[in-house]
């Protein structure tokens, strides 16, 4: 395959994998923002169970395999 297609293919896996654990998400996001930079905080608390877990994760990490061949096949080329 052409490594734009490989690229194409990558970001399509990398989205059904995400909105498939996003659909599912149980739980909570949060961002904290203070004028100290270590006060700064990003917390994810959730879970995601069943089949969409398993799609979503399998799907992210073609992905970035996909992604890895595709980025090798433009090196090479």
């Amino acid at each position: 395959m052409r490594p734009r297609k490989l690229f194409l293919a990558s970001a399509i896996l990398l989205i059904i994998g995400l909105a498939s654990l996003w659909i599912k998400w149980n739980g909570s996001a949060g961002i904290n923002a203070s004028t100290a930079v270590q006060e700064w905080a990003v917390t994810f608390n959730g879970s995601v169970h069943g089949w969409p877990a398993m799609i979503g994760v399998v799907s992210v990490i073609a992905a970035l395999i996909t992604f890895l061949v595709a980025l090798i096949r433009t090196l090479l080329e």
